[in-house]
């Protein structure tokens, strides 16, 4: 079905925003916790244009360490026409392909950005945490 809904177009993640900041180097046997969370904002720009915006922020615990999220946008376009006859259209692209590949680039630029830092690399699912 997303053959239909979605239309066959290049579609391309594009960085809005990035928020690192390195606070403080972990202490020696401190148990250092990290979880994703995942905050997905989806509006209509015009009758054939879906735009999508994705931040992963890290929830890490201790909080003193670090602060880090990653924002993209992403605009798809649908048919107008077969995207009003979804019953949960935005739940639809969400779960669509293109948002999977945003999530992949995340995944990887969060990798890529925490690479060297004091308590990375921080891998996290290249998919939607709930």
């Amino acid at each position: 079905m997303e053959e239909k809904v979605i239309k066959p177009h290049l579609v391309k993640p594009l960085l809005e925003k990035v928020v690192y900041e390195r606070l403080q180097n972990p202490q020696n046997g401190v148990m250092v916790n990290i979880k994703p969370e995942d905050f997905i904002d989806v509006k209509k720009v015009t009758e054939e244009i879906v735009r999508v915006t994705i931040t992963r922020a890290l929830l890490v615990s201790p909080q003193s360490l670090l602060k880090l999220s990653v924002t993209m946008s992403i605009d798809i376009p649908v048919d107008s026409i077969e995207f009003s006859r979804l019953d949960d259209p935005k739940d639809y692209i969400k779960n669509s392909q293109p948002v999977k590949i945003a999530f992949g680039y995340i995944s990887n630029l969060i990798t890529e950005i925490t690479i060297n830092s004091a308590v990375g690399p921080i891998v996290t699912p290249p998919n939607i945490q709930e």
